[in-house]
């Protein structure tokens, strides 16, 4: 795939839907040729954002609680498990 973000990989964070700031910005990573991984926090997340990432060709989701230290830790475990390195991330959470 050609295009700006061609071979760069990168985690969005703060998926909640297609109306999201993270999708929008998901979407024109995924134009510009970039690979991604999505975070969501609990089960009524994960059936939303399991599917949008499906659509940008993604299945490398996983669980991570941002309040949690050690959540973060094995996030970033997990990607480095998956991918040497990372190029970017998109830090899209919200709390209300």
């Amino acid at each position: 795939m050609k295009g700006l973000m061609a071979g760069k990989r990168g985690l969005i964070m703060g998926l909640a839907n297609d109306k999201s700031l993270a999708w929008g910005i998901a979407k024109k990573l995924h134009e510009h040729g970039a690979e991604m991984a999505f975070s969501y926090q609990g089960e009524a997340l994960k059936k939303r954002v399991g599917p949008l990432a499906e659509q940008l060709g993604s299945d490398f989701i996983f669980e991570c609680d941002v309040s949690n230290m050690d959540a973060l830790d094995a996030a970033f475990a997990a990607l480095k498990e998956r991918w040497e390195t990372i190029d970017f991330v998109v830090h899209a959470i919200g709390f209300s």
